[in-house]
Order: structure tokens, then sequence, then C-alpha cells
């Protein structure tokens, strides 16, 4: 019976990769202490990246959303279908607005889950039956592969498809999804970014509540003068 050979470990090998890991964790450490940095100066967190995008609206236009605009965005993720679902996001998100009704540089933005049936003229029916017609208020279709992947992608959404046996009216399809995503569009000098993810009532990790996006909002207006009007 032939001996049994052991595999030969390159010590080489190993060394590269703990010099890997002790990378990741160096840079994870740096991030999170410019995180602590920015907290403490008031300074809304640069969460990560946001992709330019372009794809339906409910007005049957073409939209293009963060594209270095100078604009701040609230994003908000439903089903129009399920009512009582989409008017608790959209609530959300216009109650963060109030503070800053004047202000024209915030974009309400509220993004389908099921772009397959959320058609622009379903959106356009939701909006005008609710009263969100204001150039302010932005809701987005298109096509469901590309835009699901997108939100889950930039904004972590995963819009979760609830199993028949949870599911309590004919159109209650998707899990709830209460998160809003603070979006500065960027300008001339910087991409856009998320600046703010927030939950009601919880403050965990990078979910804030909302009396903190009012503070983060007040300071993007006030310190990056956005748009000259």
């Amino acid at each position: 019976m032939p001996e049994k050979v052991s595999p030969r470990i390159n010590p080489w090998s190993v060394w590269v990769l703990i010099a890997v890991m002790l990378g990741g964790i160096l840079i994870t450490f740096s991030w999170l202490k410019t995180l602590e940095r920015q907290f403490a100066e008031g300074k809304p967190p640069e969460v990560r990246p946001v992709e330019r995008l372009r794809t339906d609206d409910h007005r049957g236009e073409q939209a293009e959303l963060f594209n270095r605009d100078g604009l701040l965005y609230l994003v908000g993720y439903f089903y129009a279908g399920d009512e009582e679902e989409a008017l608790a996001v959209c609530r959300r998100m216009e109650a963060m607005r109030v503070p800053f009704a004047a202000e024209s540089r915030i974009k309400l933005v509220g993004v389908s889950m099921a772009p397959d049936l959320d058609t622009p003229e379903r959106l356009n029916s939701f909006a005008q039956r609710h009263g969100y017609t204001g150039q302010e208020w932005i809701f987005l279709t298109g096509d469901r592969e590309r835009m699901r992947k997108y939100m889950n992608k930039i904004f972590r959404y995963p819009g979760h498809v609830k199993p028949e046996k949870e599911r309590k009216t004919d159109t209650d399809l998707y899990a709830r999804e209460l998160r809003v995503t603070l979006v500065h569009g960027g300008n001339d000098e910087q991409e856009a970014f998320i600046r703010g993810i927030y939950w009601q009532g919880r403050a965990k990790g990078e979910v804030r509540n909302d009396k903190v996006a009012q503070d983060h909002i007040r300071y993007l207006l006030d310190k990056l003068n956005p748009l000259q009007e």
C-alpha cells in the first residue's frame, strides 16, 4: 500500500494570506474611524457612491437621477399595488421633508419593487389619488431585472417577496421596507453618495432616526450649497 503523502504548504502563501487579512482589517478600521470622525463633526457620512440612474418615471418620461446635479434625494422602495405599504413609505419621506418645505433642492423618490406591475400609468394614478403631484415627487419604474439589481447593489434594498402563507391580501406581495435613504446627487467635483440611511425608531449601525435626517439635510444644504438658484 503506497504511503500517503501530505500536501506541502508553501510558507509564502501563508504570509500572503495573512497580509491580505491584515490589510482588510486596517482598511475597515480606517473606514470606521472616518465615519466616527464625520459623526462627531456633525457631517453626514459618505456611506457609498451611487451610480447615475436613467429610467422611466410616473409622468411617462425618462428621469435621470444622481447625475452630479447638486440635488438631495430621499429615496424609498415600495410596491404601489399595496397602497397601505406604499403610503407608509411616502408619508415618511414627506414628513422628513416638512422642515424644508420651501426648499426646491430636495426630491422625494419612490422606486417600485415590482416594475413589471407598477407601470408609469399605475404610478401616476397612485400619485394623483394621494396628492403626490408636486415637482418634488418622482416615482420610478422600468425593466424589472435591471431596477431590482440596481436597488439591491446600490441601496441594499432586497425587495423580499412574501411567501404565500404570510400574505394578508392579494396585493400583499412584498415585505415592508420602511428605510429611507438620503443621497447627495454630487456636483462638478464629487460623485453622488449615500449620506444617510434612516429607519424610524431605530438607531443601529448605519440606520439612523428621522431627527438625525433633519440634521444631515440641513448640513448638506448649508455646507455644500448644492444648487445656485
